[in-house]
């Protein structure tokens, strides 16, 4: 990390709770409200982490319990039990990389000060056009950010990514409206910018921090919330049990 991108990086996590705050934090629960689904990642320091996602009555489910990394489908099944981390759990871990900044300073390979750039971002919901210092910061898996802090209030502003060897769908989004979680101050607003209709779109987020995630909490699921339903169902049903 070059002495700039270091300075950088620490006044923004000086923003969001200070290093001190931020190493102590045990646990993140990331709610997000999209237009035609939710999405909930969980996450418990430092290798535990989840990820549902419900789609009008499914849900789709991966995990990863320090261990292995598991994959379940709309219908309840397995899709895959793997030992080490999937491509899909890693990109979970960098959200939350990014999303607490601190643990960039051991995760990235590297972080590099890009200079200064005049860019738009969503302040109190409004588009306006002002300084950012700009960071590169490199995974060792191939993923590249790009992430705009604002000159005056030192958040994150603005983020950017793609894959350094395999072409991936091109992301912007932007943070506003940062609001104290248990001295965490964290984005409350995102906004998704897509390419191929000019659009932006927003999404409502929801943190708690340190709610007390229980490491047993990442197992793979036994059997989803349908099937239990299922099972509880014939048990109550005397036709069912009958048959």
């Amino acid at each position: 990390m070059d002495e700039r991108a270091g300075a950088i990086l620490d006044a923004a996590i000086k923003a969001i709770g200070g290093k001190k705050r931020l190493a102590r934090l045990q646990d993140l629960v990331v709610r997000s409200q999209y237009s035609s689904f939710t999405d909930e990642i969980r996450y418990r320091a430092p290798n535990r982490i989840s990820r549902t996602s419900n789609f009008h009555g499914m849900s789709v489910r991966i995990g990863y319990d320090g261990a292995h990394s598991w994959h379940i489908d709309g219908e309840g099944n397995v899709v895959e039990k793997v030992e080490g981390r999937i491509a899909a759990v890693q990109w979970l871990f960098h959200r939350i990389q990014i999303t607490l900044l601190l643990p960039l300073l051991d995760s990235a390979e590297s972080v590099e000060y890009l200079g200064r750039k005049t860019v738009n971002f969503f302040e109190n919901k409004e588009l306006v056009r002002k300084p950012t210092d700009v960071l590169r910061v490199t995974f060792d898996d191939g993923w590249i950010f790009r992430l705009y802090f604002s000159r005056e209030t030192h958040y994150l502003v603005k983020s950017e990514w793609r894959h350094g060897t395999h072409q991936t769908r091109y992301v912007e989004r932007y943070y506003d409206r940062y609001a104290s979680s248990k001295r965490v101050k964290l984005p409350r607003r995102t906004y998704e910018y897509n390419h191929h209709n000019r659009a932006f779109t927003r999404v409502k987020t929801e943190y708690e921090v340190d709610a007390g995630l229980k490491r047993r909490s990442f197992k793979m699921p036994s059997t989803t919330a349908k099937k239990r339903g299922e099972e509880k169902k014939s048990e109550t049903n005397p036709e069912t049990k009958e048959k």
